[in-house]
């Protein structure tokens, strides 16, 4: 966790201390929030000058909720369109996004080929756990979207909620 700084609170006031998630925290250029592991940048702004003006980023007026929502779905259509995210989750709480890592099937050919097939072993190991990266885009009262990390445990029981609702809609 970072060191205790003057940061914004959620709630709106300022405060010096560790930084919590959803706190925002202007660096000098560009306001920030804590994701949870870092201060990371907006991914996506109805205003980006806000985000470069050292007014505190609550004292901005905030967005109707419907306008809100459609400059989430302006992200994450951007994000599926350029990186190749796939929409795992679609809530009230916000998306949550997978970034596919791709398997280098070349290089394990290739090292199949030199190692008279005992890489195939790593090969197939490999292409089995493919790994992917999960992120939650959500966004904030002033019309800024944020990524979060999603942790692999969370991402987990994601699917398993996701399963329990697909079994009861099928009922």
């Amino acid at each position: 966790m970072g060191l205790v700084q003057e940061v914004v609170a959620p709630s709106g006031e300022m405060v010096r201390r560790k930084p919590r998630y959803g706190d925002h925290c202007w660096d000098g250029e560009v306001w920030r929030r804590w994701s949870g592991r870092h201060w990371a940048r907006a991914r996506y702004s109805l205003h980006p000058e806000q985000l470069f003006s050292s007014t505190r980023i609550d004292d901005h007026p905030t967005i109707d909720p419907k306008r809100g929502r459609h400059a989430l779905a302006r992200a994450v259509g951007d994000q599926v369109a350029s990186n190749d995210a796939i929409v795992v989750y679609d809530g009230p709480s916000g998306v949550v996004l997978a970034y596919q890592h791709p398997v280098s099937h070349l290089f394990h050919a290739v090292m199949t080929v030199i190692t008279a097939g005992l890489w195939g072993v790593v090969w197939f190991v490999v292409a089995l756990r493919q790994r992917e990266d999960r992120v939650r885009f959500d966004i904030d009262p002033w019309g800024n979207v944020w990524a979060t990390p999603v942790p692999a445990a969370c991402a987990d029981a994601l699917e398993a909620e996701l399963a329990l609702l697909a079994e009861e809609v099928g009922r």
